[in-house]
């Protein structure tokens, strides 16, 4: 039969919880700051929580063969380890042609994606602009989308005007008061 020592059995269990504690916090400041980060910090974050359930599982496993706890409840440890883990594997964004160039974007390339020949890259593009910490020198640009021959464009480019006005609405972007209004602000 396996020999493991009381200590290092609860050094082990202390590993785990620890590691617990970082990663759970970790992956929450993540999520809840998106964009706050480098990218790759925020595709890590799960694969810390992964470290998390392998120790765990491994912990349970040598439990059961110890003799320490039962095999129902170490099986009950990694399925709700592993139910946790696909929780938070669905809240990582899926990196696609248009994310992926969005989220790198300069201020150069934002301005091309403003007028972009695809709706869905304009509507993308207006509403990321409000996130990016350079949009106030890309508002121009979205107060030209306010005359978008796309309604959803216009209403996303109006949105961004007045959360990058201070949450500050000047006017409708369907009326021309409202886009003159924006265009004495912007530009």
């Amino acid at each position: 039969m396996l020999k493991v020592s009381p200590g290092g059995l609860r050094l082990l269990t202390q590993a785990t919880y620890l590691l617990l504690a970082v990663s759970a916090v970790f992956v929450l400041w993540v999520q809840r700051n998106p964009g706050g980060f480098p990218a790759s910090w925020e595709r890590a974050a799960p694969w810390l929580f992964l470290s998390f359930a392998i120790l765990l599982s491994a912990q349970s496993i040598l439990k059961v063969v110890l003799g320490q706890s039962s095999l129902v409840r170490s099986l009950m440890h990694i399925g709700i380890a592993a139910a946790f883990l696909m929780v938070l594997f669905l809240g990582v964004p899926k990196i696609n042609r248009f994310g992926n160039a969005l989220a790198t974007a300069t201020t150069h390339e934002m301005e091309r994606l403003l007028v972009d020949p695809d709706e869905r890259i304009r509507v993308l593009a207006a509403e990321l602009v409000r996130y990016r910490p350079e949009g106030l020198e890309l508002a121009p640009v979205l107060v030209k989308a306010l005359e978008d021959a796309s309604f959803r464009v216009r209403e996303t480019a109006h949105a961004s005007l007045v959360r990058l006005n201070g949450d500050v609405d000047l006017g409708d972007s369907e009326s021309p008061d409202g886009i003159s209004a924006w265009k004495r602000r912007f530009q």
